[in-house]
């Protein structure tokens, strides 16, 4: 059994063998199963990037920004299809209860998996802004850091979600519903400057516009003052500490 304090080196050995098992299950071997569904999730930030490059060539490059967030965000969202699944259809939940796994190595084992299920995407978008020369050594430390904490707060979300709702009808809708709300409404994929006043105060709570807003000045694409990156950072760091605190202390971990 695992102790309450420090992890002995047997248990810490176990719980990267659980990590690397979920990884396997539930991120590479549906990649090599069905890796359709890659195309399936390259085709929503792929076909709105198409539109925008029809429309206004020029902002290319703040469009594959928007793709990147919108693709770590749904990362981060779709662990809850997959957790209700595994809970309700297959019942895989209750034998992870049962065994001496931890309720926080399931999770970080079904989050990574999302992560390395989503990474061949990410990487093709890192590959176009690469071509485009939006990537520098400069840019890449707050890229990591903004797209880090995106999806953190976005699993987060999913995985709260996932242990309060059973039907995957339900969760299906969710996850379409607030990728929506997260990565299409506000402005990631366009300028902050195409909305009125009243949409971009409104955008500022939303944690993927910091998100994006880093990324963007990361990329050279926008210029923040020292105050506008600390707010931003602060703003999304805020967010994602109390989506893990909901996720970590609210969640259910066993059925009633």
């Amino acid at each position: 059994m695992y102790s309450s304090g420090r992890w002995s080196p047997v248990e810490l050995r176990k719980s990267i063998r659980a990590i690397l098992a979920l990884v396997m299950v539930n991120g590479i071997k549906p990649v090599i199963r069905s890796p359709l569904w890659l195309v399936v999730m390259l085709m929503y930030p792929l076909v709105l990037i198409f539109f925008i490059y029809i429309f206004a060539e020029y902002a290319i490059s703040e469009a594959l920004i928007g793709g990147l967030v919108s693709l770590v965000v749904m990362s981060g969202v779709a662990i809850q299809a997959d957790i209700v699944w595994y809970k309700v259809e297959l019942k895989f939940q209750d034998m992870a209860v049962a065994s001496p796994t931890p309720p926080t190595v399931y999770m970080i084992g079904m989050a990574v998996s999302e992560l390395a299920y989503s990474s061949p995407a990410i990487a093709l978008f890192l590959a176009l802004m690469g071509i485009k020369g939006m990537l520098g050594l400069s840019s890449i430390p707050m890229l990591i850091v903004s797209m880090l904490l995106c999806w953190l707060s976005s699993l987060s979300i999913g995985f709260y979600l996932s242990t309060r709702i059973s039907d995957i009808r339900h969760i299906w809708a969710l996850e379409g519903l607030i990728s929506i709300v997260l990565s299409m409404l506000p402005p990631i994929y366009y300028p902050m400057g195409l909305l009125p006043e009243w949409a971009q105060i409104l955008s500022m709570l939303v944690p993927t516009t910091h998100a994006a807003l880093l990324a963007k000045e990361a990329v050279g694409i926008v210029s923040l003052t020292g105050y506008q990156r600390l707010t931003s950072l602060a703003i999304l760091l805020l967010w994602t500490a109390a989506l893990l605190v909901v996720a970590g202390k609210k969640s259910v971990w066993r059925e009633p």
